[in-house]
């Protein structure tokens, strides 16, 4: 929820070290590298005489909103009363120019063209030219409407429907009315521009085709492999330390480069379109009078244009990971559950509230978005590999080689069943022997259950990345260290099977 800290004014002349730091929370482990990439010093004075100069008035007053992992966001209040937001990337955001760039084109887009309610765009500048401000910045209007988050419990439902689109870049300094100001630009997808890869060459697009963008993926591992170095941070699985392992991975995604061109999905669902990266409550602006009308959706940041069937995936706001019943099956309460005790019963409500949710933007999407539904339904064939490699292969440096060969196996194992519901009759460009399929189906055997321990103790004690509020930093810390000796024994062992 987005609220006051430490307001200051111009003539008060802070040292502005909480405006370049992150304060929103901290990390249990490698924090000082978390927080360097979220340090970015800027001219204060600079931005808010930027503001004035735009709005026609003095800035008074300014203070930072409680900041993502990715920006930070600054109300700056005027002499006439008028408010207005300052949005910094940090240093982690991705490249300083295509980030700003993209995001202020993707804004337009969705107000002027989609007419989708997002925030306009006052004045922006990226790291192409120089600035006063000596930081990338966009400048927009403070929203109208209180965040879904704060009203979701007392509303008793919630409907929107969401159009897709495609990923543009803004031009520095054009005045965005239109399609017309705006062109195809490098993809602003996190996966491409993170950690070491920004310093990387790598192909970024755009891409005129979904196995273009496919191959990007697995040339993207590629390098990342070819370029890895020893003490990287978030990898579950180092790359190999020898060069035949590295040889060996590389040699995988190759083979999957061989077989790309057979196995798309169909092609109705290979259609770049764009996907809101962070769909959840707080993105979503209400009427403060009507919730049911949606007044804004904000953090458009990193949106990207990418193939259907790979943006198939339920929102933040109604995603759960309770197991969950595909189709016109509406969930329901256990069998027992009058029997339960009073806190079983909660949970058990809880759980099918949850569930009834995320079955209602299903059951809506098939009316109101069946493309998106039609995508679900292709890559839903649990005995068809194709239905995730395409995931595996972007996640192969940091997971390892052995998912990527067990699919590859698979692949090649049921070659022409694949071909067949595609119309083909190309022979395999890849094969494996008997004893290469034995030996990999003993090593991912024992590595789907190392992997399933070390995957569950390490979301329970760090979550997706560390960070945790400052409230409950002593309670996590004692976890961690508790347990952190078991995790790296986990992880070692997923290392030794690689």
């Amino acid at each position: 929820m987005w609220g006051l800290q430490r307001p200051h004014s111009i003539s008060s002349r802070p040292t502005h070290s909480h405006d370049f730091n992150y304060t929103s929370g901290c990390w249990l482990i490698i924090e000082a590298h978390q927080l360097e990439r979220r340090h970015i010093r800027f001219d204060v004075p600079a931005l808010q005489g930027i503001a004035g100069q735009l709005i026609g008035s003095r800035c008074v007053r300014m203070y930072k909103i409680p900041e993502g992992l990715f920006n930070k966001v600054f109300s700056l209040h005027m002499e006439t009363g008028k408010e207005i937001l300052a949005r910094i990337p940090n240093p982690n955001a991705g490249h300083p120019h295509y980030m700003v760039a993209s995001e202020v084109a993707s804004l337009d887009f969705l107000r002027n063209v989609l007419e989708i309610p997002v925030p306009r765009v006052l004045a922006w500048s990226s790291s192409s030219q120089p600035n006063p401000v000596g930081a990338e910045y966009i400048l927009m209007e403070r929203v109208e409407g209180r965040q879904l988050g704060e009203i979701w419990d007392d509303i008793l439902y919630y409907r929107s429907t969401f159009p897709q689109g495609r990923s543009i870049v803004a031009m520095e300094g054009a005045n965005l009315e239109g399609q017309s100001k705006c062109v195809l630009g490098p993809t602003t997808q996190r996966s491409f521009w993170e950690n070491e890869m920004q310093a990387m060459e790598i192909d970024r697009g755009p891409w005129a085709t979904a196995q273009e963008y496919l191959a990007a993926v697995a040339s993207r591992e590629i390098a990342r492999i070819q370029n890895a170095h020893s003490g990287l941070r978030n990898v579950t699985v180092p790359p190999g330390k020898t060069q035949q392992k590295r040889d060996n991975h590389i040699k995988l995604l190759g083979q999957f480069l061989a077989v790309l061109p057979h196995i798309l999905p169909p092609a109705e669902i290979l259609s770049p379109v764009l996907l809101h990266p962070d769909l959840h409550s707080d993105n979503i602006f209400v009427d403060a009078s009507d919730p049911t009308q949606i007044s804004s959706i904000i953090d458009w940041q990193a949106v990207h244009a990418a193939p259907l069937f790979m943006q198939t995936k339920f929102p933040s706001i109604f995603n759960c990971d309770d197991i969950y019943p595909w189709g016109a099956v509406q969930p329901q309460l256990p069998n027992d559950y009058d029997s339960l005790s009073q806190e079983a019963k909660k949970q058990a409500e809880d759980k099918v509230d949850r569930l009834r949710l995320k079955k209602f933007y299903e059951l809506a999407s098939r009316t109101f978005n069946p493309a998106l539904i039609h995508a679900m339904d292709q890559m839903r064939n649990e005995n068809d590999p194709t239905t995730f490699i395409f995931y595996i292969v972007g996640q192969s440096f940091e997971d390892g080689p052995l998912p990527l060969t067990e699919l590859l196996i698979q692949v090649f194992e049921k070659w022409d069943q694949i071909t067949e519901r595609r119309g083909s009759r190309e022979p395999c460009p890849i094969s494996f022997s008997r004893q290469e399929i034995d030996e990999s189906r003993r090593q991912i055997e024992a590595w789907a259950a190392a992997f399933g321990d070390f995957k569950c103790l390490r979301a329970e004690l760090l979550g997706e990345d560390g960070w945790v509020s400052h409230d409950d930093y002593e309670e996590a810390m004692g976890r961690w260290e508790e347990h952190k000796t078991t995790l790296e024994t986990l992880r070692k062992r997923l290392e030794t099977l690689c």
